[in-house]
């Protein structure tokens, strides 16, 4: 008899904690799809770096230049650096999110939180003190939260604690992948305008010459704005990441109701379109 109560009571506890991941279902499987979806940054086709050494190359050849071609890009650099681990710090707080809403704590390790970040302007970019701020306080959440110590954290804190500088981390990944990467390219999109201009209109040329000068303007505007096309689906993706989280947050004690469970559901079918969208475009 003692058996067999100690075998129902283990029974009862393993069905209500089985009844609790299936009642977060919802959540769980909206930052699954947040994840995979912010994930594309990582296949993005530009960089600062990227596009740093494309514009110094195309002033080279406008000048005929094979010599000493090499190209001070040492800032556009550091500014990638910043961007990558503000989008692995968002990226660590979603794949926390996911630890505990799926009770599986246990099972997740942190990437390396320890980078230090301080104010100031790196080349194109411009990391300001709430920026600074929304990191150290999103990697101390994620350092505290699964520590041995406050490794059965609960949900209800993590979404509190994580929601502001998670949205500041978003809103800066927008301002400066989208943004300011899409912005070099509209320059870019000038630069070889004007590039072209003067071989099209050179009547020293044959025509076929001048055609053919005509034709690589336009292939080399399409592929920059098929790059803007995927830089804008991103940003798209970082909407939605922000819209679910902040529908957590204020819904945070009623995760269960279909308020919720039909937000994130929508916001996970926008998203997982935008993640095939950018497929196609690579």
């Amino acid at each position: 008899m003692p058996s067999k109560s100690r075998y129902l009571i283990i029974t009862i506890v393993s069905s209500f904690m089985l009844m609790g991941c299936y009642e977060l279902k919802h959540v769980t499987e909206f930052t699954e799809t947040s994840i995979e979806a912010l994930q594309s940054y990582e296949t993005l086709p530009q960089s600062f770096n990227q596009i740093c050494k494309e514009d110094c190359q195309l002033k080279h050849v406008a000048k005929f230049n094979i010599h000493r071609t090499q190209c001070d890009c040492s800032p556009e650099v550091k500014a990638d650096s910043i961007t990558n681990i503000i989008y692995s710090t968002s990226l660590e707080y979603l794949n926390g999110l996911l630890a505990v809403s799926d009770k599986q704590l246990a099972k997740y390790q942190t990437a390396d939180l320890t980078t230090t970040l301080s104010t100031g302007n790196y080349g194109p970019l411009k990391l300001n003190e709430n920026d600074v701020k929304a990191y150290s306080t999103l990697s101390s959440l994620l350092l505290r939260t699964f520590s041995g110590i406050n490794q059965r954290k609960k949900i209800k804190s993590y979404v509190i604690d994580g929601y502001q500088p998670f949205q500041q981390l978003l809103t800066f990944l927008e301002l400066n992948v989208h943004g300011n990467i899409y912005g070099k390219l509209e320059v870019q999109k000038q630069s070889i305008k004007n590039f072209y201009f003067d071989h099209v209109n050179n009547k020293n040329l044959s025509t076929y010459e001048r055609t053919k000068f005509a034709e690589d303007y336009f292939n080399a505007l399409n592929n920059i704005e098929a790059q803007q096309k995927e830089l804008d689906v991103f940003s798209e993706i970082l909407s939605e990441i922000k819209a679910g989280h902040t529908l957590l947050y204020e819904h945070i004690e009623g995760l269960k109701n279909d308020e919720v469970k039909s937000g994130l559901a929508r916001l996970g079918s926008r998203m997982s379109l935008a993640v095939r969208i950018i497929s196609d475009l690579n």
